[in-house]
């Protein structure tokens, strides 16, 4: 998948690309240099540190080899033909309102952005103010409304849609923002780092675009399959990693307290339906050791216990 990916950035047009060997089994940097000699640039890290670790290292390395837009992307985002050229036009074109240090544009990617692409209104993908989970006790009406005929978005997005986080998988930004924002939050070792790390910049009044007409192809199935079930609370239990659940879940309860809480009150009755729906499903599909690390992930958000847990050790 990676050397796929390489192979179609070349193409794209991209000067340089960084990988950060992350633990991988195989002689990275040698099978890389063999086929793509000097296009890529391979950070070791000598094991599995954690996305946010990886990629703070690649943001480094992308800012001292003097890159001026820096294009992230997962192993396995495969851009689709266009894509680059799409993105840094729409970059150059939201220019003339955002500074560069506040602008983030990106690519659609299907597992990411249903919404968007579904034709959903903005007002209706920023996610609510005292949000557990992502879920909202108000928002419940409008989610009934939406599967009825009446309701049921438009299937036309625009060309572009401003979101207030986005994955790290497929935007692109001016090197300044890494200078204005720092790196990624360590201590989330696993997953929502990008979450958070982006939504540095709208909280600092930047903007997050989505453009499009830049599309990326995931090559391999996301480990927790939301997109193919009927809710988030299905794909959080059927999700067949372990570790990636509680990690998944304690960083996304520890930034929704710290970032997203303003009523003490609507966040805990929030919590308390999110926590009741969850153990619902999970019982009901007989995973009760699920919820259990779903609840064992909550405590440890909200406590602030974060870094690496001895318990879920990734491979």
């Amino acid at each position: 998948m990676l050397e796929a990916v390489l192979a179609r950035l070349r193409d794209e047009g991209v000067t340089q690309a960084v990988v950060v060997d992350n633990g991988s089994t195989w002689p990275i940097a040698e099978r890389l240099f063999a086929r793509f000699g000097d296009f890529v640039d391979v950070v070791p890290m000598n094991g599995n540190q954690g996305c946010a670790l990886g990629y703070a290292r690649g943001l480094e390395r992308a800012v001292a080899l003097d890159a001026e837009l820096i294009w992230l992307l997962d192993d396995d985002n495969r851009p689709m033909s266009g894509a680059l050229a799409a993105l840094v036009s729409a970059w150059g074109a939201c220019r003339s309102r955002d500074t560069a240090e506040r602008l983030i544009v990106t690519a659609v990617r299907d597992e990411h952005h249903a919404d968007v692409m579904a034709g959903v209104p903005e007002s209706r993908l920023k996610v609510r103010w005292d949000s557990f989970g992502g879920f909202h006790l108000f928002d419940l009406g409008y989610k009934v409304w939406r599967r009825t005929r009446w309701g049921r978005p438009t299937g036309r997005p625009a060309d572009t849609v401003t979101v207030d986080v986005t994955p790290y998988g497929g935007s692109l930004f001016h090197r300044t923002v890494v200078e204005r924002y720092g790196l990624p939050l360590l201590n989330f070792y696993q997953y929502g780092d990008d979450i958070e790390y982006t939504w540095r910049v709208t909280r600092d009044g930047g903007r997050i675009v989505v453009v499009t007409a830049a599309r990326i192809e995931d090559l391999e199935e996301s480990w927790n399959p939301t997109v193919q079930l009927s809710n988030r609370f299905l794909g959080l239990i059927a999700g067949a990693s372990a570790f990636r659940t509680y990690y998944a879940t304690r960083n996304a309860a520890n930034f929704e307290m710290r970032y997203r809480r303003r009523n003490r009150v609507m966040f805990a009755i929030n919590r308390w339906i999110y926590m009741a729906l969850i153990r619902l499903y999970a019982m009901r599909a007989g995973h009760a050791d699920r919820y259990a690390i779903i609840r064992e992930a909550v405590r440890d958000g909200l406590a602030g216990r974060l870094g690496i847990n001895s318990r879920y050790r990734l491979p």
